[in-house]
C-alpha cells in the first residue's frame, strides 16, 4: 500500500508541474538570483495576500543597462491563461519598463541589479488568483518568468499536521487535515467550483488538490483524507553559507580564489537517518560580510561546487535543488559522474548567501524522487499551506478566497 500511495502522490505532483511548466520560463545563463516573494525572512513566500507588496528582483551578469520591461499575466487555478482583459485585473498598466536599476559595487563579478515592487504608481493588481511576472527583452520577447499567488481572506482555513492513520506510514509520511470555515460566505456546487490546494514548504510547483469535503459540520467543511492528504516528510534541508570570502563558512570544506571564488561543499552521501536541526525549508537569505550598505548590489557571486559520493541506479539522474532554482531540477543543476574523483559533481554560480538545499533524482520518464537520496522521516519540520480557489457559477474567473498554514513541529 505504501508503494502505491507514493506513486499516486508523485503523479499528482508531476501533473501540476507539467501545467505550470508550459508558461514558467527559466532565465538564461546570464540572469541570476531571480527573486519574487513577500519580502519576509527567513522564509520568504510567493503566496502573498492581495494588497500587500510583491518584491521582484534579478541580476544581469552582462552588467550593461538594458531596456527590460515586465508584464503581469493572470492564470486560472490550473495555470491556464485567463480569459479576462488586462483592464479587468490591473489598475494602470499590465506592462511597463523596469526603471529601478543599480550597478554592483566592489564585486569581482560585475552585474546589474533590477528591482520591481508591486503595487507601484503604474501597476496595481485588482484580483486574487495565480499570476506570472514575465520579463521581456529589448525586442519584446519573453526572456524568463516567475509565478506567484495572490490570495484574499474571505473564508478562514484551519490546518493541522498529523501522524498518518496507517501504522505503516507513520515513519515517513505526514498527513494534513484542514477545515474551511465558511462564516456566512456562500459557496455553491463545491464539487465543480471549489478547489483547495495544499503546498509543502511554499513550493507552488507541486500540490495536492481537493474539491469535495469529507463531511460537513454546519459552516465548517472538514477535509479529512487519511489516504490522500499525505506528503513525504523528506528530511531537513542540507545547508551551507558563502557569506564570507575571507573567513569561515558553515557547510564549506574549503575555498579558493581563481577568476571568482570557488566554494566546495562537503561531499554528500545518502541520508538513511534523521538528524534534527533548524533549516529554513529550502529558502535562502542573501548575506555578505563584505557588503556594508546594500547586499543586493555589494554581495559577490561565487562558484559553489557540489559533490555526491554514492552510487545511483542505472536510470537515475542526480540534481541539487532549493528555492534558489525554484526546486526545479533542470540541466544546469545536474551532477554528472567524474571518473577522476569517483563522484557526481556540478558547479553552480550563486550569490553570497545562506542556502538550504537537497539532492533529488529523476528517472528516464522524468519522474522526480525527493526521497531516494535524502530519505523520508515523519518528524521532519515542514511548512504546509492551504489555498482556496473558488469560481462561482457563471463567473468568468477563479478567485483565491482563503489561506491557511501550519507547521509539522506541532504534529499530533
Amino acid at each position: 500500500m505504501k508503494k502505491l500511495l507514493v506513486i499516486v502522490i508523485a503523479l499528482v505532483f508531476f501533473s501540476l508541474q507539467a501545467q505550470l511548466d508550459q508558461y514558467w520560463i527559466a532565465p538564461p545563463y546570464y540572469i541570476k538570483t531571480v527573486k519574487l516573494d513577500d519580502g519576509k525572512t527567513p522564509k520568504a513566500s510567493p503566496i502573498i495576500e492581495l494588497g500587500y507588496p510583491v518584491y521582484f528582483s534579478f541580476d544581469d551578469l552582462q552588467a550593461d543597462e538594458k531596456e527590460y520591461s515586465y508584464k503581469i499575466v493572470r492564470f486560472d487555478e490550473n495555470w491556464q491563461p485567463t480569459r479576462l482583459n488586462e483592464s479587468e485585473y490591473i489598475d494602470g498598466f499590465a506592462s511597463d519598463y523596469l526603471t529601478d536599476i543599480v550597478q554592483s559595487t566592489g564585486t569581482i563579478q560585475s552585474y546589474t541589479h533590477y528591482r520591481l515592487k508591486i503595487p507601484n504608481d503604474n501597476t496595481r493588481i485588482l484580483l486574487s488568483g495565480n499570476y506570472m511576472i514575465q520579463v521581456l527583452d529589448e525586442d519584446g520577447e519573453v526572456l524568463f518568468s516567475k509565478p506567484f499567488i495572490y490570495y484574499e481572506k474571505k473564508v478562514n482555513v484551519g490546518v493541522q499536521v498529523k501522524w498518518p492513520n496507517n501504522v505503516g506510514m507513520k515513519d515517513r509520511l505526514q498527513m494534513v487535515d484542514f477545515v474551511l470555515y465558511k462564516s456566512g460566505f456562500t459557496i455553491m456546487n463545491e464539487n465543480e467550483n471549489l478547489t483547495l490546494k495544499v503546498f509543502q514548504n511554499n513550493d507552488i510547483g507541486y500540490s495536492l488538490d481537493f474539491h469535495q469535503p469529507a463531511f460537513y459540520q454546519g459552516d465548517q467543511w472538514v477535509y479529512h483524507y487519511p489516504q490522500k492528504a499525505v506528503f513525504e516528510g523528506i528530511n531537513e534541508f542540507r545547508r551551507f553559507e558563502t557569506t564570507d570570502v575571507r573567513g569561515y563558512n558553515y557547510g564549506i570544506a574549503h575555498k579558493e580564489l581563481n577568476d571568482l571564488y570557488d566554494f566546495y561543499t562537503y561531499p554528500a552521501d545518502f541520508r538513511f537517518h534523521y538528524l534534527y536541526y533548524e533549516d529554513i525549508d529550502g529558502n535562502y537569505i542573501l548575506q555578505s560580510e563584505q557588503a556594508f550598505d546594500n547586499v543586493d548590489t555589494e554581495a559577490d557571486y561565487v562558484n559553489v561546487h557540489f559533490s555526491f559520493g554514492g552510487i545511483l541506479k542505472a536510470d537515475e539522474r542526480l540534481f541539487v535543488i532549493g528555492r534558489f532554482n525554484d526546486f526545479n531540477p533542470t540541466d544546469d543543476y545536474e551532477l554528472v559522474w567524474n571518473d577522476e574523483t569517483g563522484k557526481y559533481e556540478v558547479s553552480v554560480l550563486l550569490k553570497q548567501a545562506y542556502y538550504d538545499y537537497m539532492f533529488v533524482t529523476k528517472n528516464q520518464d522524468g519522474e522526480i524522487d525527493l526521497t531516494a537520496i535524502e530519505g523520508s522521516f515523519a518528524q521532519t519540520e515542514n511548512d504546509y499551506t492551504v489555498v482556496v480557489y473558488y469560481r462561482p457559477p457563471g463567473a468568468r474567473y477563479t478567485s483565491v478566497i482563503g489561506y491557511g498554514t501550519a507547521n509539522s513541529n506541532g504534529i499530533k
